[in-house]
């Protein structure tokens, strides 16, 4: 019958290759997401969404009534800012302020894009609104990208056209970048945004992260009041944009 002793040794055997098993275990990092809330500043009751828990990331167009106001209050209450430019899309006219479009002169996009600037200060980063075809042409989107680079502002392409140039260009220029995964609120109904909500999940999930952009509707704001705070129940972490682009390259 064995000794004492060789029980002894036998359980520290035991706990050492149990410990070193444990150590070479890797730590599994959670799923990443990030959402925007696209299109704010219009309206006061928009300031709400500032007050959702958790790192949301709020695009505000920078020329609307409530701009300043809705700035401030979200960075107040931790959240992150970026400029929702207005750029021109293919299909619709934008009566916004300061809309970049394909005919605006060099000289003309700088300066409306300071105005922004110095509108929204608070602002990290920069997306496009609308832009389906500001977008897709090279060269106003390298003056953009340009003046992003000299403030150290990351570009999110919101990508409302399957050609667009902005994020390719960005990384040429050397700014930080991000895209769009998931519309999550194109029909503002519970069930359209639970099934858009499951993809953008499923795709970080698969990939690590996803970002979504969404927009200050009602059902959107109810959704994500029932929805945020079970995300670190579920194993999902919710984060800035600022923490899923890519940096730029030091070539």
């Amino acid at each position: 019958m064995p000794s004492l002793m060789t029980w002894v040794m036998l359980l520290c055997a035991l706990f050492i290759t149990s410990s070193a098993s444990a150590l070479q275990q890797p730590e599994t990092t959670p799923p990443k997401i990030a959402i925007v809330i696209d299109d704010l500043g219009h309206h006061r009751s928009q300031q709400r969404f500032a007050t959702l828990p958790g790192a949301l990331t709020l695009a505000i167009l920078p020329h609307a009534p409530y701009a300043t106001t809705l700035a401030e209050h979200a960075t107040e209450n931790g959240k992150e800012i970026i400029i929702h430019m207005p750029m021109e899309a293919v299909a619709s006219s934008s009566d916004d302020l300061g809309v970049l479009r394909a005919t605006t002169s060099h000289t003309d996009l700088v300066a409306q894009l300071e105005q922004a600037f110095v509108q929204l200060p608070q602002a990290v980063g920069l997306n496009n609104h609308m832009g389906s075809h500001l977008t897709t042409l090279a060269e106003p989107m390298h003056w953009v990208m340009t003046e992003l680079a000299k403030r150290q502002l990351y570009f999110l392409d919101s990508r409302t056209s399957a050609a667009t140039q902005a994020e390719q260009i960005a990384r040429q220029v050397g700014v930080a970048t991000a895209r769009r995964h998931i519309f999550l609120d194109n029909t503002p109904q519970y069930e359209s945004i639970q099934e858009r909500w499951q993809a953008l999940l499923q795709h970080a999930a698969q990939h690590g992260s996803a970002i979504a952009i969404a927009h200050p509707h009602r059902a959107t704001y109810e959704f994500l009041a029932e929805q945020l705070p079970q995300l670190a129940d579920n194993g999902v972490q919710l984060v800035f944009v600022s923490e899923l682009v890519q940096p730029p390259t030091t070539e």
